[in-house]
Formats: structure tokens, sequence, C-alpha cells
């Protein structure tokens, strides 16, 4: 909850800084790269806030005009088309999702092209088009597993297990379910593991077997602090709902499902709002308070027409229409079953209309048209038997047993009652098979257990009868053996307590052991709390000074524009630029820091063009430098390929950059310096800045937390930016490389591994 709290902190500064800056960001020279970077923040907040989501990709949108990068609009239309299907617009969704396949494809991204296929596949599942969607994501599947896109492949088959599930065919579906957990559990897909142990649940829900599904959403639910996925966290209360339901706990019941609701209001997510709804109205329908049920379900359906959610109609259709029939008003139930009958199959949901099939035929025996029951029973039995559907063909049968009974054909009646009963055994012996052979295994342990015992008992006999005539022969010479005897005795004894005394050595070394290992917890325990207390005083300590600052210099020249001569104005505003640059360029850099310090920055290698980074972020710093007459020389190859954290790197640049001019006179010389050799590559920036003495150097390399230094023009660093160089530099394999004297510059380095052409 802190990390949501502090993320929403700094979108809200980047939008006072966005305005501040009257449009700083689009004014920046490299387009493509900016939009990279709005792109990652937009994924950030992907399943968080839509709001903040649309946000950024209106800046992508803006800057994007006159880049040719396909593969980032590909990127764009991909991110818009989650969003836009969150907030309920699935036909234009798809849309995006179509577009963005095109483009991934002619770049031959097939990351992109897997990634769309089963967002694709996925309105395709809403919409009701079960098959259709099983053809988008087989060919993700194919894709992920050819290129080794793991956390794809894991969402490829946790998809596929949904669609199986939605079939009734709960073995297959498991199977799919079983095989994506273990693969998302290999590789910390925190998300995905929550996503499968509700799916899983669910299935355990539909066999009935309650306690193991009740574990899985409660496992789900353990999860919910290590992710920042909404969605996925009202997805599980949701679960947890329904399992309740299914208890008869409906108290609980019903505050999982307004938490659920909440959330997926909150987040903006339609779809699941449609779903809360629905289920907060079938649990006051098994309270039987209808009043409150229909209004669910009435809100619920205005929800499912305005995005197409096709299921979720028919749901509460049918739901309404048991309402209806609860209360006797029959013609009404009737009515909304038909309309869910005519649109399940509209969209070809045959499960669906299996159900209303049931509902319709049992409706019409209730109300003795006997004819029609039949019918319905006859055209829903088709439906159930084609789709497998083993618990409705019972029903069916069983209704028309029931209905040829009261028409006195008892014939009839008693064949269909024979199939209901023959496939209801058949549903029983599935899960008596299962219980069978646990009841073997079990049966096979104790049996073994019990041969052990027997073989035990027996040697303790054997053991006796030695005793025994052991005794007979001591007696028979015991007058002259007593002796003997007696030394024995006491050989025993003393056998005894020294086998004790090793015993209890072992036993207090296993608790010195303990002990030991308890220490540990605990000093992790309080640099756990350390890191926090330091990381929330640096956030308040580091941003306090410059926004104070910033603040009373928009006051000044608010106050005093009349007054102020135009020299004046310009030189305060070029202040307030600088301070605003440089302000933002610290929060960067403290939101790295932060993120770095709880462990949610990864290592992420890739081969990249080292010379060209260099060269981009140079550009970017010109401004800067120029504002200071200091000259940036980069003398670099064209292309230099290494492998490491492209981000990270770009960090280490951007950073080392910014303090050499920071710390550079005016009209000095900075040099970025690229040395090569067989497997490593030197990065060195170089400046004619004041110099530090060793002491100050040795400071930098042992920083652990904030350190502040003189620079030129009275500046003040606050070192954060060097610790974090520090951190970046050590994951991607390096260290920090400093060599400096008082009044002869600085040279700031590290390496890197070198590809060979």
């Amino acid at each position: 909850m802190l990390n949501l709290i502090y993320r929403s902190l700094i979108f809200n500064l980047l939008l006072l800084f966005q305005f501040l800056l009257s449009g700083g960001l689009i004014k920046a020279e490299n387009k493509e790269n900016l939009c990279v970077e709005l792109l990652d923040k937009a994924k950030s907040y992907q399943y968080i806030n839509t709001d903040s989501v649309e946000f950024f990709l209106d800046q992508i949108k803006y800057n994007y005009k006159g880049t040719q990068n396909d593969s980032i609009f590909a990127e764009y239309l991909l991110l818009l088309g989650v969003n836009t299907s969150i907030t309920g617009s699935t036909s234009l969704a798809m849309q995006y999702f179509e577009q963005s396949n095109h483009l991934f494809t002619s770049v031959n991204y097939t990351y992109g092209i897997a990634e769309s296929y089963l967002n694709m596949g996925e309105v395709h599942y809403n919409w009701g088009k079960f098959d259709k969607a099983l053809i988008y994501f087989n060919k993700a599947k194919n894709i992920s597993q050819k290129y080794k896109y793991e956390i794809l492949y894991v969402r490829s088959l946790n998809y596929i297990g949904k669609y199986y599930h939605s079939k009734g065919n709960l073995e297959q579906s498991l199977s799919y379910y079983t095989k994506a957990l273990d693969l998302a559990k290999a590789i910390g897909a925190t998300t995905e593991i929550m996503s499968l142990y509700n799916k899983i649940g669910k299935d355990y829900k539909t066999l009935g077997n309650y306690p193991k599904s009740l574990d899985c959403f409660i496992r789900s639910q353990q999860l919910i602090p290590n992710t920042d996925n909404k969605i996925e966290e009202a997805t599980t209360y949701n679960h947890l709902g329904n399992i309740y339901q299914v208890l008869r706990d409906f108290k609980k019941a019903l505050f999982f499902h307004k938490q659920a609701l909440e959330l997926r209001k909150e987040v903006n997510y339609k779809e699941g709002i449609a779903k809360s709804l629905k289920n907060i109205g079938e649990v006051y329908f098994d309270l039987q308070q209808y009043d409150s049920a229909l209004v669910c379900f009435d809100q619920s359906y205005l929800y499912c027409k305005q995005i197409g959610y096709a299921k979720g109609i028919v749901k509460n259709l049918y739901g309404k229409g048991l309402i209806y029939e609860k209360e006797e008003k029959h013609s009404l139930a009737i009515k909304n079953y038909h309309e869910a009958l005519d649109y399940s199959k509209s969209i070809g949901y045959a499960i669906g209309e299996s159900r209303v099939y049931l509902l319709l035929a049992n409706i019409y025996k209730k109300i003795a048209k006997y004819d029609q029951a039949i019918r319905y029973c006859n055209e829903g039995l088709a439906i159930a038997k084609k789709e497998d559907i083993k618990s409705n063909t019972s029903e069916f049968y069983k209704i028309l047993s029931g209905v040829y009974a009261l028409n006195g054909d008892y014939k009839e009646a008693f064949m269909f009652y024979k199939e209901h009963s023959h496939i209801k055994d058949e549903i029983i012996n599935l899960e008596t098979n299962k219980k069978i052979a646990e009841l073997q295994t079990e049966y096979k342990v104790d049996l073994k257990n019990r041969e052990n015992e027997v073989l035990k008992q027996e040697n303790q006999i054997k053991e006796l009868r030695i005793k025994r005539k052991n005794l007979v022969i001591l007696f028979a010479i015991i007058v002259s053996f007593l002796l003997i005897a007696l030394v024995l005795i006491m050989y025993g004894r003393f056998l005894n307590k020294k086998n004790a005394n090793i015993k209890l050595t072992v036993l207090n070394d296993n608790i010195i052991q303990k002990n030991k290992e308890l220490d540990k917890l605990n000093k992790k325990m309080r640099k756990s709390k350390d890191q926090q207390v330091k990381l929330f005083s640096i956030i308040s300590h580091e941003l306090r000074n410059p926004l104070y600052w910033f603040r009373n210099l928009i006051q000044l020249l608010s106050n005093q524009i009349d007054v102020l001569d135009k020299s004046m104005i310009s030189k305060s505003l070029d202040s307030l630029n600088e301070s605003a640059t440089n302000t933002f360029h610290l929060m960067d850099n403290l939101l790295n820091w932060s993120k770095s310090q709880l462990g949610n920055i990864q290592y992420v290698p890739e081969s990249f063009n080292l010379a060209g980074l260099i060269k981009e972020n140079v550009s970017l710093i010109l401004p800067y430098s120029e504002l200071k007459e200091i000259n940036i020389k980069t003398a670099l190859e064209d292309k230099i390929e290494v492998k490491a954290d492209k981000a990270m790197i770009k960090t280490v640049i951007r950073n080392l950059l910014s303090n050499a001019i920071k710390f550079t006179p005016n009209k000095g010389t900075i040099e970025v310096k690229i040395i090569k050799n067989s497997s490593k590559v030197k990065v060195e920036v170089c400046d004619s800045g004041v110099g530090m003495d060793q002491n100050v150097v040795q400071r930098i390399l042992n920083a652990s937390g904030s350190e502040f230094l003189p620079s030129s023009d009275k500046e003040t660093g606050n070192g954060l930016g060097l610790i974090l160089t520090k951190e970046f530099i050590k994951k991607n394999g390096g260290e920090l490389l400093v060599n400096s004297s008082p009044g002869n510059g600085s040279v700031f380095g590290f390496e890197l591994d070198l590809i060979s052409n």
C-alpha cells in the first residue's frame, strides 16, 4: 500500500512539473526515446489507474508525430487497446489489437505478435466466441514456446485452461493450469501465480471440492501484498465471495464481493464491475432479498450491454428470470429465459444455451405445460450431449421422467429416470474413482506401516527369547559369574550415561544453531526496517528544500512582476527553469534509488550500441552545458556493441554527465572517452572542474547514504546520483572508478562487457 501511495505522489508531481515547464517533455530532441520512457510509465499504471495510463498515452500520441518507429506505435496501440478494453469499449479495443498485430508483423517483432494474439483471443472469449478465442491462444502459445517467451507462454496456457473450463472439460483445464502454475513459480511471476490459483480454485469449486477451492483462493489472497495489479486482486476477492456463498456464509460472501466491486470501480474495469454486481445479486437471491437482487442484476445487465460482454448478458437475464420464478411471476420469468436463449444462440454460447433450456423446461413443467417442457428438454438435451455437459444431461432426463410421470406414461418416465440415474452414477463414479485411488494409496501406506510394525514386534520377541535363554544360563552359573554380572551391569549403566550425554550435547548444539539463525533473522528484520526509515527520510529531505525554494521564487515573480526589470525577470526565469530541471532529475534519481532499495529494479541485460547511447545523453544535456559555456568532447566510434542493462547504463551516463557539468566552472571542458580491449570497454567522463582530495574520493566510493559535496557556482551535490550510479554499475558486473585531485578536475569511469564483432 505504501508503494502505491508513493507512486501516486510521484505521478502528481510529474503532472505539476509538466504544467510548470509548459511542455518541457515535448521539447526533448529525441522523441523516440521519450516515447519509450512514456510507454514504460504507462505500463506501470496498467492495472492500477486507467486515467494515469490515458495521460501517458496522450503524451505518446503528441510526441510520436514526426518519428518513424513502427514498433513504438505498435506498443502504443497494444497498450491503448488494453486500457480501452478495461474501460469497456471491447469493439474499439479489438481494432487497436488488430492494428498493433499488423505493425508487429511488419517489423517481425514476435513478442508483440504473441502478446497481441493473447489480447485478441481474450476479446473473442468475452464475446462468447470460445472456439475463435482458442485459435488466437494457440497462436500465442506456439510463438511463445518457439522463442522461449516464458511469461507469455504461461499466460497462453492460462487462457487455454480457461477455454476448457468454459467447455466443461475440467480435466484438461486443470492440466493446463497446473503446468502454467509450475512455470510461473519457476520464473517468479506473482500476478500469474495469483491468477492460476484463482482459476484452479474455480475448477475445484465446480467439482465440489470446496476445501481445496478455498485453499487456492486463500493462497492467491496471501500474494496480494506482492503485486500492484488491482484487477487480479479484485478477482481474488470475487472468488472468495463465490466460495463463501457456496458454503452459505453470506456475510463473508457480501464482504468480499463488495471489496472486489470497489477495486474494479477504482480501476474503471467495467467487465469486472458487471461481474461483481451480478455476484452480489446472486447472494441477495440466496438471502431471499429479491428486490435487492433484481437491482443488482439490472445494473450488471446495463454494464454488460454497454461493453458487449455476452456471457454476462445471458447470466443476468436468467438470474432475473429465477427471481421472477421465485415470485411466481411466470410470464416475466419465461420472457427473460427466452431473451437469454436467443442471445446465447446468437453468440454460439452453448453452455449458456443448455442452462437456459433447462430453466425453460423446468418452469413449463411447473406450470403444467408438458408439451413445451418436453420440447425444451429435447432441444437442450441435444446440446448437452454434444458439449458433453453430463450434469445438465442428467437434469434433462430427470425433468423428462417427471413430466411423463405426471402425464401418466410411467413406462417412458421409468426409462428416462434410468437414464438420469445412469449418468448420475457416472458423475458419482468419477468422483468415487478418485476417492478410491486416494484410499488405495492410503491403504498401501497403512499396510506397509503395519508390516513394519509386525516385523518390529517379531524382532522384539526374538530379542526377549534370547534374553530369557541368557537368563537361564546366568542363573545356572550365577554363583561363578556373579562378579562378572555386576561388572557388566555397571558397564551398561556407564554406556547409558555416555549415550545420554551424547544426546544432550547434540541437543545443545541444535539449540545454539537455532539461536544463531534467530539472531540472523532479527538482524535482517532490523536492517529492513532501517532501510525503510532511511528511504522516507531521504525522500523527505531531498524533495523539501528544492520545492521550497522553487515555490518562493514563483511567489517572488508573482508578487513583484510589475517592479522587476526584464533582465531580472529573464534571470529569474532561467533560474526557475534550471531549478525545475535539477529537481526533475533529482526526483528521477530518487525514484530509481527507492526502487533499487526496495528490490523492484531487475537486471535485464541486452545488446546495444554504447556510443549511440552516450551521444543521446550528451544531446539531452547540451542545453544545460551551453548555459555554463562548457565544451563537451565526444570522439567516439560509430558502433560499439556491449551487453548490459540498457536502462541502468543510461541512468549511469546521465548522472556522470550531470555531475561533470555541475562541478565544472563556466567555460570549462568535459570529455567522454571509450577505451576498448579484447573483452571489455571502459567509459570515462573527464572534467576540468574543481577536483577532490582523496578523503572525498574515498567517501564517494564508500558512500551508502546521502552525501553533500561542494561544486562550482556554489552548487550542492546531494550524492544520491553517485550512489545510484555505483549500484547500477555493480549490477552490471563492474565498479565505479574515480581519479581526482584538488584543482585538476575529476575522472569518473566504469567497464562493461564488449560484444566482439
